[in-house]
């Protein structure tokens, strides 16, 4: 834990995630913080492997802007078919979230069932979105409760996306794998949003997108 912290002071990191007690590692060694909501375990963190579960190596995994220094803050972003695969991302004992596994976590949360197996924007008026994210700055004319931001302590953090070689939406999105495919070129997603000016800064996107995007990953405990 005194090497995580330091690390974590060097990288800016919030202090706050390093208040959790409990950790898995991964088989190169990669520590996570992870946190206990309702009956589920998550990483606390994006995942950061850059190998399956047998040692071979993932074919994805870029780091936001290429650039080490934000390895540990926003973890890698993958294309969905290293989160599909069955050797697995992610520390043993752990899955990449599936969609099942989202809406439990909703569901946790507060979201009604009509709005569960919806696609598109829910959760608002229970917050789900902010409680969610590490931070979240108050828009331009609505002020938030700070004690509903992060209140899970699942310190969600706005990576962005990796498509066509390029690095889009930092800052202003974070977008979640699931493990659940929709069709064959389409996955299910969860989307945070950020931006001051977003009218969804409270809510979480259940959404499907193409498989070839880079995106974040959460695990869950099996």
């Amino acid at each position: 834990m005194v090497m995580a912290s330091t690390a974590a002071s060097a990288s800016g990191i919030n202090s706050e995630l390093y208040k959790l007690d409990n950790t898995v590692q991964d088989r190169e060694g990669n520590v996570y913080l992870t946190v206990s909501i309702g009956d589920q375990v998550w990483l606390a963190e994006n995942l950061r492997s850059t190998q399956f579960q047998d040692g071979s190596a993932v074919r994805s995994g870029a780091v936001l802007n290429d650039d080490a220094a934000n390895l540990l803050t926003y973890g890698r972003l993958y294309n969905w078919h290293d989160v599909s695969d069955e050797r697995n991302l992610c520390p043993a004992g752990w899955r990449v979230a599936t969609d099942e596994d989202w809406k439990v976590l909703e569901r946790t949360l507060g979201m009604p069932e009509n709005e569960l197996h919806k696609n598109g924007w829910r959760g608002g008026e229970q917050h789900i979105g902010l409680q969610l994210k590490e931070a979240q700055a108050d828009g331009l004319l609505t002020k938030f409760e700070p004690s509903l931001v992060n209140k899970q302590q699942f310190f969600a953090r706005p990576a962005g996306v990796k498509w066509n070689g390029f690095y889009i939406t930092q800052g202003a999105y974070t977008e979640f794998w699931t493990a659940t495919s929709a069709t064959d070129n389409q996955a299910i997603i969860r989307t945070l949003a950020y931006s001051w000016w977003n009218a969804h800064k409270t809510e979480i996107r259940r959404a499907t997108s193409s498989k070839e995007y880079m995106f974040s990953v959460r695990c869950v405990r099996i």
